[in-house]
């Protein structure tokens, strides 16, 4: 099965079990708890990490986070997540 079957499956998959795409996708996904820490599932590893900027690879571009006091709390193979005052979670 080709990649882009893969997707058109996860897809339809995801309508029918009424999921987000991204968790059948593999697709990033991102979630914000107020202004202080987001979660980024499906990520590829950190690109830069200071604590005012966190640039995480994700699918298809890069995921940052922008901030003061930014840290990361937790992070899997899987997930990332990312503490500190958010001011703005950008796509690129």
């Amino acid at each position: 099965m080709s990649p882009g079957d893969r997707m058109k499956r996860g897809k339809n998959l995801a309508q029918r079990l009424t999921l987000p795409q991204e968790v059948v996708s593999q697709g990033p996904l991102a979630e914000l708890h107020g202004n202080t820490s987001v979660c980024i599932e499906n990520h590829g590893g950190i690109l830069e990490y200071t604590d005012t900027r966190v640039c995480i690879a994700v699918q298809r571009g890069t995921l940052t986070v922008s901030g003061c006091g930014l840290r990361i709390l937790r992070m899997t193979q899987r997930r990332v997540e990312i503490g500190g005052t958010i001011r703005c979670v950008e796509v690129s």
